[in-house]
């Protein structure tokens, strides 16, 4: 009788042990199963986040390219490129290449060189004696298009012997999804105007 009293024991607290055993292993597995779902919401909100970011990038890419397009033109003509225009076109190519072409795909690089989108002001300031500078650059994204587009106005500050002027130029550029260069397009190129008359 002790014996089966001792077993009946024995199995009794073998079976509460193999209870709280399972509980516990249930409630393991429900706080694993927690934490692999927060980890899968987590993970997806990350992607989604990184997604988000990497479209952003791109947008910036392109704004970024369109400003340094931007500057380029309208700053100078710096002592570089005073240098390469003084010595040969091959000087001035090199220095188109320099600070132009990682803006551009590479199937309209030339193509832009040749319409004369690239150095546009840059030259004739350089021949008249002025020296220009962007005193302000606006760029704003437009909306509802296939592909990156930015208007932008841009106030450039042109001087030469002392005196000071300022003109706008304004228009559009579009980018490709890697921000590069496809299309420009000027709307109101008073610069020019004024460099001409001055």
């Amino acid at each position: 009788m002790k014996v089966c009293l001792l077993a009946t024991i024995f199995l009794l607290a073998a079976g509460c042990s193999v209870s709280e055993s399972s509980s516990t292993e249930s409630s393991e597995e429900e706080t694993q199963s927690d934490a692999i779902e927060e980890n899968k919401d987590s993970s997806n909100a990350s992607e989604e986040e990184n997604n988000e970011n990497a479209n952003s990038d791109e947008g910036m890419e392109g704004e970024e390219t369109v400003r340094t397009y931007l500057k380029n033109e309208l700053t100078g003509p710096d002592k570089e490129l005073k240098q390469a225009l003084s010595e040969s076109n091959d000087a001035v190519l090199d220095y188109v290449n320099e600070h132009y072409k990682s803006l551009f795909t590479e199937d309209n690089f030339e193509t832009f060189i040749n319409k004369y989108y690239v150095m546009v002001w840059l030259p004739y300031a350089y021949d008249v004696g002025y020296e220009l500078e962007p005193i302000d650059i606006q760029t704003e994204k437009v909306e509802d298009i296939e592909n990156d587009a930015y208007h932008f106005e841009v106030e450039v500050q042109y001087s030469k012997d002392g005196e000071v002027g300022t003109a706008n130029v304004t228009g559009r550029i579009n980018t490709n999804d890697q921000g590069k260069i496809t299309v420009i397009r000027f709307k109101d190129n008073r610069l020019e105007d004024k460099l001409r008359d001055n």
